[in-house]
């Protein structure tokens, strides 16, 4: 049997039950892109591939497609910028000891919901990203348009 989980793994500081298990259960749509992203980053710590796929964009090239088997260890989500439609955020994360860590700018869009009666519900369009290596050693200087300004630059670089 599982061990139910106690702690949001989005990294909110508040319990599962308080944060994202209402959206991954179909209780209720995620109220912002800032929450929607939250709750995509416990989905993906928690293997939760059909809510994953029903939270992007209904043109999104990953939309009903098999995603990839499950084996990364998900161990912290910092949101360093979230406004209109954009988060930009900072996930850490392992994969077999090797850090695969991330900071991405993602865009979300409202589409008419699949669930009759729910109106228009935030989806993920799409992000831009840069490794974590590629990033500031403090990652509290990091705003969104010195992110773009990195993006293009590492761009430019390759």
């Amino acid at each position: 049997m599982a061990t139910p989980v106690r702690d949001c793994p989005c990294h909110s500081g508040l319990r599962y039950r308080d944060c994202c298990r209402p959206y991954h259960e179909g209780e209720r749509p995620a109220p912002t892109p800032e929450a929607l992203m939250r709750s995509r980053y416990a989905a993906f710590a928690l293997g939760l591939d059909a809510y994953l796929d029903r939270t992007l964009v209904r043109d999104h090239p990953h939309r009903n497609t098999a995603p990839p088997p499950a084996r990364f260890r998900y161990m912290g989500l910092r949101i360093l910028h979230a406004e209109g439609n954009e988060v930009l955020f900072l996930a850490r994360i392992f994969d077999k000891g090797s850090d695969r860590s991330f900071a991405e700018l993602s865009q979300f869009v409202r589409e008419p919901s699949d669930v009759p009666g729910e109106g228009l519900v935030w989806r993920y369009a799409d992000g831009d990203l840069l490794e974590a290596r590629l990033l500031p050693p403090s990652i509290e200087s990091l705003t969104r348009d010195s992110f773009l300004a990195l993006l293009q630059r590492h761009a430019m670089a390759n």
